[in-house]
């Protein structure tokens, strides 16, 4: 599976019920992907956040990528998370976790996503191994769209049900759960 950035509901329903994990790496940088863009859910909505990458990097090896640092772009991401998620159940249970990641300066997206993946399987309590495949060159492939189960979404009683968001939503409205939800979708 290629390492993105977060990851959504699907991508994640897929890595969990894998036996084994080998996270893929050694690909092109797509702009624009699931490699720097993840969706949360806010009162007005869906909302797209996109890490700033250096532009003279991102035409290569998805390893090489370089995050730029000219905006205060770690602190509008958290501002956002935190905006949508404060009231959940269980984001006083998780938020500080996946805040020190943002907190850091990752030279790298792959060294930013890694630290995220690892901080998510952290919380989710994913037990088996993980591999980074270094050496394999592979092309990248996005992630399928499902149609995930409906779970208590913050804003529920204001806006629909939105499907497919970053595993974020999940973590912070099922907590505990989380692995378990995320083994059911797989069922649809």
């Amino acid at each position: 599976m290629n390492l993105h950035c977060i990851g959504n509901i699907a991508y994640w329903s897929t890595l969990v019920s894998k036996s084994e994990l080998v996270l893929e790496i050694q690909h092109t940088f797509q702009k624009q992907s699931e490699l720097s863009q993840y969706e949360i859910a806010t009162a007005n909505g869906r909302l797209q956040l996109s890490i700033p990458t250096q532009k003279s990097t991102r035409k290569g090896a998805y390893s090489d990528v370089k995050l730029d640092y000219s905006t205060n772009w770690q602190t509008e991401h958290w501002r956002s998370i935190e905006n949508a998620y404060l009231k959940s159940p269980f984001y006083l249970y998780y938020g500080y976790k996946i805040e020190e990641v943002y907190k850091c300066e990752h030279e790298t997206l792959v060294a930013l996503n890694k630290a995220l993946f690892d901080t998510i399987l952290s919380c989710i309590k994913f037990n088996r191994p993980v591999t980074v495949n270094l050496s394999d060159a592979v092309y990248y492939t996005p992630t399928a769209p499902i149609h995930n189960k409906k779970y208590p979404q913050v804003y529920d009683t204001k806006i629909k049900f939105e499907e497919n968001l970053s595993i974020l939503d999940v973590l912070f409205n099922l907590g505990p759960e989380t692995h378990d939800y995320l083994l059911s979708c797989l069922d649809n």
